[in-house]
């Protein structure tokens, strides 16, 4: 029995040595996900907001997260509400987008390419759940005004 775990736990070290836990698929620098969002209505608009994490693999190849705010939205019929509403997963395909987002820039849904997943190969980001053709987006969507007083607001974990 003793030979049995410990051909086990070799098998098993030297399938596991080659596994890359940073390798994303082609030309994939990053994937925003938000889990649920807040959803409302007023009047003839319609929106969700939330905050989500975005991931990418540094130049050091370390895997880093930060939190970014989303706004979601369109004009629809008339209305009065809140509640809470799906998440969001968007893939980042371009350098440009993904230096936008780690740097905290304000990315609008209307400066930028998206298209659904797999749909286009030329454009910043793939649109993989949560967000239809008829909506607007603004990822970094809170402004931050304050931090020049409160310091850097903006945290990143890599490891």
């Amino acid at each position: 029995m003793k030979w049995i775990v410990w051909l086990l736990l070799v098998f098993v070290s030297e399938s596991m040595a080659g596994f890359d836990p940073h390798i994303y698929p082609e030309k994939v620098l990053g994937i925003f996900e938000v889990d649920d969002t807040a959803s409302g209505e007023l009047l003839w608009l319609r929106g969700r907001v939330g905050e989500g994490n975005y991931t990418w693999v540094n130049r050091h190849g370390h895997h880093c997260t930060m939190k970014i705010p989303v706004a979601v939205g369109q004009r629809g019929e008339s209305g009065l509400g809140i509640g809470l509403a799906e998440g969001i997963k968007i893939v980042v395909r371009s350098q440009a987008l993904n230096k936008a987002l780690i740097q905290g820039e304000r990315v609008s849904s209307q400066d930028w390419q998206f298209s659904a997943l797999g749909q286009s190969k030329d454009v910043d980001g793939w649109i993989v759940d949560g967000i239809g053709p008829e909506e607007e987006f603004v990822l970094n969507s809170r402004k931050r005004w304050i931090s020049w007083l409160l310091g850097k607001t903006r945290n990143k974990f890599c490891r």
